[in-house]
């Protein structure tokens, strides 16, 4: 908005079947084509950018439907990889209408928020920030490849203040026994939901020893099982296994899962997004909008080929 382009801001209020993203991802597509977040593999941000314009003449928000559980849909020119339907609400946009997030979502702290966009009841909750301890080569690929994936991270050196509350994890790569041991103790104690050190078992056993702990839920040696041995792909292993964490996920091969992709196991909280911006991508309660409950539905959005459902 800053440089006066007129655009939509598109959330995914609601899916049936397969399909690429769920309800609470989130795009921003320009009328001049950019696009920014993702809700697909990029099929429905190119169709979209295409009936942007026919939507900004009066700025109301509407909810369409792309449908790409016909088995011709190749023919459409999409070609979606998946089988479903994917309800979309479209809000347009300029300088003198600005988007609800914009104007009206605001932060509280670390605590989820719930927002509404059309039918869709949401929790968001902030980006997920990762507190890194070490001064080594092998930190900073950790926080690049965090950030990377829309966590903040915090490089922590020795002797600096910190609060455990204000991280959803902590990574103990400093290399230096007395650190590791002051650092175990204050962090395995405290709320913070995953704590992970670098190195093998029977160091983490000395350190735990010397401060009195139980083993419980450190992660130790840290990260997945992956083959890693340079610094990036420890990186790598580290970061992928605190997704898994944080998500209550197995870390197993989907392959291996026996579950829809998208399935939350029984154990985790119904809903865990992250940031309302753009780029960040979350899940949400889907309630039926005043059209659909009264037996009317979203408008079904039609391709380039006349008649014909994306």
């Amino acid at each position: 908005m800053a440089d006066a382009k007129r655009g939509i801001v598109v959330t995914i209020v609601a899916t049936r079947g397969s399909t690429y993203r769920r309800a609470g991802a989130r795009a921003v597509i320009s009328e001049d084509g950019e696009s920014f977040g993702t809700i697909s593999g990029g099929c429905l941000e190119r169709d979209l950018a295409e009936r942007a314009r026919a939507w900004l003449d009066d700025f109301n928000p509407r909810v369409i439907t792309y449908d790409s559980t016909r088995g011709d849909d190749i023919v459409f020119g999409l070609g979606l990889g998946c089988r479903g339907e994917t309800d979309l609400l479209i809000e347009p946009f300029d300088r003198a209408h600005p988007p609800r997030l914009v104007t009206q979502f605001r932060w509280n702290g670390r605590e989820p928020v719930t927002w509404t966009s059309g039918p869709l009841v949401e929790v968001i909750r902030p980006p997920r920030a990762i507190a890194i301890f070490g001064s080594g080569r092998d930190v900073e690929p950790v926080a690049r490849l965090a950030e990377s994936v829309g966590w903040s991270s915090s490089v922590i050196g020795p002797h600096q203040s910190f609060d455990a509350a204000a991280f959803d994890a902590a990574v103990i790569m400093t290399h230096n026994y007395m650190q590791d041991l002051a650092l175990i103790e204050a962090l395995l104690p405290s709320a913070i939901p995953y704590v992970g050190l670098l190195g093998p078992k029977s160091r983490a056993d000395e350190l735990l020893a010397a401060a009195g702990l139980a083993r419980g839920r450190l992660r130790n040696p840290i990260g997945l099982d992956l083959g890693a041995e340079t610094p990036e792909e420890i990186a790598l292993a580290i970061v992928a296994e605190i997704q898994a964490a944080l998500n209550e996920r197995s870390a197993k091969p989907l392959r291996e899962v026996g579950l829809p992709i998208h399935a939350r196991p029984s154990s985790a909280p119904s809903l865990h997004s992250g940031a309302p911006s753009p780029a960040e991508a979350g899940e949400g309660l889907y309630a039926p909008s005043p059209a659909e409950a009264g037996g009317g539905g979203p408008e079904r959005s039609e391709g380039p080929g006349e008649g014909q459902k994306a």
